[in-house]
């Protein structure tokens, strides 16, 4: 674990309020100022208090242009602190909404928004040890001050620029001058893809800051704006661990956009804690307690922590195909996640990982300016690189250093596939799709690469996947769909041949439909997770030597036949598994 950077982040990791995590609740500034009548309050309270074991709530001074005094902030400390509940204060640094931008930040070109920042930050320290920072601390404005203040900068750059100096002058120094024993946490969001358009940055805040926090926000995939993948929950712990190791306190989420189906916000919760996070914060205090569109929600989530809590301490150290993406990095977003829900399991790397057996690179790896020497050392020394087709496009003749493949301006519309049993020499099967897809078609040279997965064409087929050896490891080119999300529809024989490469080093296989999760831990411990909508039988290859599997949630064991267990998985439903040597 890294060095802690001030005591009270090792004080406050000590206590948790279940055995292998802390629950906190956020309480947004509104809450705080509704809580007048404190008995009134305290029947309300109860719902949530009732269900769930809450260590922590974080308190807040200022969201909106609306502010909480000293007094109530003090008012509502006393009331948690009186049930056990440690505080820690919060900041939304939002002006507001428009009916026309959405969110917006506040403008920190203009004096106004620093003193907002300064008299919060100022405020949260005066009253309590600790503070947060809620994921709205980025920069989107474009008014006359900032555009004249940007100059030739890109907007990117100028709000990093923006970030690192009112992180530095305003936030860091007010709040130690007024408590030098304060830990100031900022909150990552979950758009991980685009953090540096908006000022965040996974090199430069971590540094900056005592500790950092992650949103694990999913909800629903399909008709939210946001469009994220459910893996998401797990990989974006995992790579903020990798951005601040030991100081991403935990993991956050909300009901929101989660109605259709109780499943999906309780999702978020399993997965944020199988990626380890230390805390969970549920957001927020109101909605939990007081909306009747979420009345159920509080229950829900208070029995899948006492599940969770029987097995997490069980539970190595995460694993998985070891996945680079430098901080902003830019490229088939998301495209981890969309893997990970074919059944692919991942450990995120923000610096590239050197001594790894099988590196993942997507598209946003291309923007680190030394990758390929990165990648020919990891060959060199017996490594297994994949690599997208994204990130192929994005070489572009520097790809050559390993193998003649292009990335062609020709694209396919397929539905048929095939595999290869004889390492590429020959192509057969005959395997449907779950609905037609397109595909980019890569140009590649027969003899000096081979197709180890195909997509059939007229009198014709194109590669879904490319290998060949280089040095003392291999290269492979996974062909990646216009639509990522069509990677669900690939079949299980050409999802195979993915997970062949990827998940060699893991000690299961995942052998089944896409939409079914995986997730291992270096002490033979594995879970299998479905989000498929029906029943389904799905099966696990396992490691040479695994002689049973045994259920850690009921207790049975279940047998191993020619190398695979079989489960039969229901929707959201997880198998805890111990491989048995």
């Amino acid at each position: 674990m890294e060095k802690m950077k001030n005591k009270s982040i090792a004080q406050r990791l000590a206590k948790t309020s279940y055995e292998n995590f802390n629950v906190a609740v956020y309480c947004p500034v509104a809450n705080i100022n509704g809580m007048i009548d404190l008995e009134e309050f305290d029947r309300k309270f109860k719902l949530l208090y009732d269900n769930v074991k809450i260590g922590r709530a974080y308190v807040e001074c200022y969201r909106g242009m609306n502010w909480a005094t000293k007094e109530q902030l003090l008012k509502a400390k006393e009331y948690f602190e009186s049930k056990g509940i440690a505080t820690s204060g919060g900041i939304t640094t939002c002006a507001g909404e428009t009916n026309e931008d959405g969110f917006i930040s506040l403008c920190y070109s203009n004096p106004e928004g620093r003193e907002i920042l300064r008299k919060a930050v100022a405020l949260n320290a005066e009253v309590f040890d600790e503070l947060i920072f809620d994921d709205f601390y980025f920069l989107n404005c474009r008014c006359k001050d900032c555009v004249a203040k940007k100059g030739d900068r890109t907007w990117s750059q100028f709000r990093l620029d923006e970030k690192r100096e009112i992180t530095e002058e305003i936030v860091m120094k007010t709040a130690k001058e007024v408590n030098p024993d304060i830990n100031v946490i900022v909150k990552f969001p979950q758009w991980y893809e685009v953090f540096n358009e908006t000022g965040y940055d996974l090199k430069m805040e971590p540094a900056l800051f005592d500790s950092i926090y992650t949103g694990t926000e999913t909800r629903n995939p399909t008709y939210a704006a946001q469009h994220l993948p459910k893996y998401l929950s797990y990989f974006v712990m995992r790579y903020l661990e990798s951005a601040a190791p030991g100081r991403n306190l935990g993991g956050w989420f909300d009901p929101y956009e989660c109605t259709y189906n109780l499943t999906s916000y309780l999702e978020q919760g399993y997965l944020t804690l199988f990626a380890k996070a230390k805390e969970v914060t549920l957001f927020c205090l109101d909605s939990m307690i007081k909306d009747p569109a979420f009345r159920l929600f509080a229950p829900a989530v208070g029995e899948l922590f006492k599940e969770v809590d029987e097995y997490l301490g069980k539970l190595g150290n995460p694993v998985g195909a070891a996945a680079y993406r430098p901080a902003n990095g830019r490229g088939e977003d998301n495209l981890h996640n969309y893997l990970g829900m074919c059944g692919i399991p991942f450990e995120a790397y923000i610096d590239y990982p050197e001594g790894e057996k099988v590196v993942f690179l997507a598209e946003g790896a291309a923007d680190d300016a030394d990758i390929v020497a990165k990648m020919k050392k990891s060959m060199l020394d017996g490594a297994s690189v994949v690599v997208t087709s994204g990130f192929v496009r994005k070489m572009g003749d520097a790809f050559k250093e390993f193998v003649n493949v292009k990335y062609s301006s020709r694209k396919a519309l397929v539905s048929e596939y095939a595999d290869s049993k004889n390492s590429g020499v020959t192509v057969g099967g005959k395997y449907a799709g779950m609905k037609p897809i397109l595909i980019p078609q890569m140009d590649y040279c027969t003899n000096d690469i081979w197709e180890l997965a195909a997509a059939y064409g007229t009198d014709n087929n194109f590669p879904v996947v490319l290998r060949c050896s280089y040095g003392a490891g291999s290269i492979a080119i996974v062909t990646i769909p216009d639509n990522m999300g069509d990677l669900y529809h690939y079949p299980v024989e050409v999802l195979n041949v993915i997970r062949g490469l990827l998940s060699k080093e893991m000690p299961v296989v995942l052998d089944g439909p896409s939409q079914v999760q995986l997730f291992a831990y270096d002490n033979d411990k594995v879970i299998v997770r479905s989000d498929l909508p029906y029943a389904e039988s799905v099966g696990l290859k396992v490691a040479d030597g695994v002689k049973a599997v045994k259920d850690l949630v009921k207790g049975t064991e279940i047998p191993v036949a020619d190398g695979k267990v079989t489960l039969e998985m229901m929707p959201g439903f997880n198998y805890v598994l111990e491989l048995k040597k």
